[in-house]
């Protein structure tokens, strides 16, 4: 996804655009999801999930929801673009909190915007008290991919059972490998990203998880639906692992 960030701000869709089609689709979700909660929680780091969870965050003020963005590392870790986001977030009417929830979040729809693809793990206090609030809550919608995930591999540091996962653009081979439960329900959602730079520009490798016909057939119900849920099937003879539109 670096790379792919990379090649869109050179088409001229910069990071604000990618971040403002992320966190719409995921305002959208969650507020399906989270018709029967009294409010929304987005915990937030410092890399580009944040800004998507800020986004979701006055989109979501802007439906006439209760909103408050958390920030475990603090304003002070703010980029300026992320800066500019919880600017736009805070006139909206979005309240905004250093650290993580002290009170109760029990009615609380929680938005995962902690960590995404450039995790790598780390031994430090602040973020295993961010998995720990994860873990004592279960109505959790994760951004790109629950954090504490590897993407690549699959591997999980976090354990924390999501109610939704909303990956960004296409599908990351990490995230097929999780038990469903670590996943819970699974949407690609739309950010824009046209099918050439995956195919022509990058050259991924798809096997064996990946078709080429994937990436067109994702494309067609991206015109119908910029969120698509996905299911993830494993063949147990093989241990072969796919995925496709529902």
């Amino acid at each position: 996804m670096i790379q792919v960030d990379r090649l869109m701000e050179q088409r001229g869709i910069t990071l604000l655009l990618m971040m403002e089609n992320a966190g719409h689709n995921l305002a959208r979700l969650s507020f399906l999801m989270g018709k029967e909660k009294s409010s929304y929680t987005v915990i937030a780091g410092s890399g580009g999930n944040a800004g998507g969870g800020m986004v979701a965050a006055r989109r979501l003020a802007a439906w006439g929801r209760e909103v408050q963005i958390f920030l475990p590392k603090g304003q002070d870790k703010l980029n300026n673009v992320l800066e500019k986001q919880l600017t736009r977030a805070k006139m909206a009417g979005v309240d905004i909190y250093d650290g993580l929830p002290a009170k109760d979040t029990e009615n609380s729809l929680i938005l995962d915007c902690y960590l995404g693809y450039s995790f790598e793990f780390r031994e430090d206090e602040l973020t295993e008290q961010v998995f720990s609030f994860f873990r004592k809550n279960n109505s959790i919608i994760s951004l790109d991919c629950p954090s504490g995930i590897d993407i690549t591999t699959g591997e999980n540091f976090s354990h924390f059972q999501p109610l939704a996962t909303l990956t960004i653009a296409f599908v990351k081979t990490g995230l097929l490998h999780l038990q469903p439960e670590y996943l819970g329900d699974f949407y690609v959602i739309d950010i824009g990203v046209p099918v050439d730079i995956y195919r022509s520009e990058i050259g991924i490798e798809w096997q064996p998880h990946f078709d080429p016909n994937d990436l067109e057939k994702l494309s067609k119900a991206f015109v119908q639906d910029p969120i698509q849920n996905v299911r993830i099937w494993r063949e147990s003879e093989t241990s072969k692992v796919g995925w496709g539109t529902i």
